[in-house]
């Protein structure tokens, strides 16, 4: 085990007092900005790590924090409304999962909004650190993005895919099992015409899984090949035409839309076709599809999170870890077997 680097030993090489060193290493007014870098730059190549957590309640204790939280995590959120991620459940499960497994281990998660009025990522950079808020969790953006923190100050992880830039410690759905889960399942219920049919803008935002797995579907099935439709909102409408022309019998979506413009296909199509979703939820607990289990991918993100804060690992990874948290079959009443639906009654 490393040997942990103290601020006595740092004072020492530096010839200063330890308790210059603390406030160097802090935020402290009085320090001039060359003598907090150079003090800075000692303490890395001396291999020091600050404790987060003993940093918090320090400032706290000295009542230099105002309203200082010392177990406080972020959960920052970059939707054009404060609130929009709350109208997906997805979203909403995520944050519950992720508050839960933050409470049971001592800590509190509390949302920041990126993009309120003014907000820059150095203004919020300065509002986390001021607060004594160490442990960032970068929740999933509308958008592939880029965002802006002074990462080297906190210890980072994201959720999901769509961000890109920087590259932080992740959990994500698994995506690309979920497709193979799926598609298995529904040879062995009898289905041999199955297709893919998701949001263009969708896919990058999974890391292209999703149609990774239709890839690898299609070459160990090459008699019975997954079909594959990516639609933009312009040819949104052309998603019952290509069902009638592949003749499938059930279509693998994320998005209940498609379902929607199923429907909108005709009767016939509606009868004949079958939906999976890729995003089950329990508010649509008729229709079969894959539960991402987004709590367990919240929670997952927050225990990568403690394990930073317990190595003070600040900043951006030389090394960023993703951890998929494989999805579960939900069965529904609208997907049967085909011998079953080939003995049903008109």
């Amino acid at each position: 085990m490393t040997r942990l680097i103290t601020m006595k030993e740092i004072a020492v090489a530096a010839g200063v007092s330890t308790a210059t060193i603390s406030r160097a290493l802090g935020t402290h007014p009085r320090i001039p900005d060359a003598t907090r870098q150079r003090i800075r730059k000692l303490a890395i190549s001396l291999g020091y790590r600050p404790n987060p957590l003993l940093s918090a309640y320090a400032r706290q204790r000295r009542g230099k924090t105002l309203g200082a939280e010392i177990a406080t995590l972020a959960y920052v959120t970059n939707f054009p409304t404060a609130d929009e991620w709350r109208g997906n459940t997805f979203y909403q499960l995520l944050f519950k999962g992720a508050v839960a497994q933050a409470r049971r281990n001592g800590y509190k998660l509390e949302h920041f909004w990126l993009r309120e009025p003014g907000m820059t990522g150095k203004r919020l950079s300065g509002i986390l650190d001021s607060r004594g808020i160490s442990g960032v969790c970068i929740a999933p953006t509308p958008v592939v993005r880029r965002i802006d923190l002074e990462w080297s100050r906190f210890c980072c992880v994201t959720i999901g895919y769509s961000l890109l830039q920087p590259l932080l410690h992740r959990t994500a759905p698994h995506h690309f099992q979920a497709v193979l889960i799926a598609s298995r399942k529904l040879w062995r219920l009898g289905y041999t015409r199955i297709g893919l049919c998701i949001k263009a803008a969708t896919s990058p935002q999974v890391n292209d899984l999703w149609l990774a797995g239709a890839l690898v579907t299609q070459q160990q099935n090459p008699q019975t090949p997954l079909k594959v439709f990516l639609y933009e909102e312009t040819s949104r409408g052309d998603i019952p035409a290509w069902i009638a022309k592949e003749r499938l019998e059930v279509i693998l979506s994320d998005n209940p839309q498609a379902l929607r413009d199923l429907t909108r296909g005709g009767a016939q199509a509606a009868d004949n076709v079958s939906f999976i979703t890729l995003n089950w939820t329990r508010h649509e607990a008729d229709v079969a599809g894959i539960d991402q289990r987004p709590g367990a991918i919240g929670a997952a993100a927050m225990d990568l999170l403690f394990g930073l804060l317990q190595r003070g690992e600040r900043g951006i990874p030389k090394i960023p870890i993703t951890s998929m948290i494989d999805g579960e079959w939900i069965g529904g009443s609208r997907v049967a077997a085909k011998s079953d639906l080939l003995h049903e009654s008109p």
